[in-house]
């Protein structure tokens, strides 16, 4: 019996192959600067790729993890993922809350005129 070994791709696997790329090259401009991001992004980016093109393999990965299907190890994944970026995206606008609170603190200690600024601005408010 002679196997032939046919390697190709359907439609949807150039089309979602392509737009991975375009994404871990998206990916790797937003994260000039940091490594470690760039490295995350492109694993995952070759991972989906790599799901892509060998439709099998995440069935295969979720039969040995006790998984029934590849689809429902692929969104245990993602939702995963996701509850990760909510959290680190959580903890990053509080960082942002102190500094923003810092900054304004500092502004407005530079800005301060006078022990009357109160009763001035109670004034002017009263003349509108």
């Amino acid at each position: 019996m002679n196997a032939e070994i046919q390697f190709g791709f359907t439609p949807i696997q150039l089309l979602l192959s392509v737009l991975l790329l375009v994404i871990a090259v998206a990916s790797l401009r937003l994260f000039r600067n940091r490594l470690l991001y760039r490295l995350f992004f492109v694993a995952i980016v070759l991972t989906g790729i790599l799901f892509v093109t060998v439709p099998e393999l995440p069935y295969y990965i979720a039969n040995r993890l006790g998984v029934g299907r590849g689809v429902d190890l692929v969104f245990y994944l993602l939702f995963t993922g996701f509850l990760l970026l909510i959290a680190v995206l959580y903890r990053r606008l509080l960082q942002h809350d102190v500094i923003i609170t810092q900054i304004i603190r500092q502004n407005a200690i530079k800005n301060h005129n006078s022990p009357n600024t109160y009763s001035k601005a109670k004034e002017h408010a009263k003349r509108l």
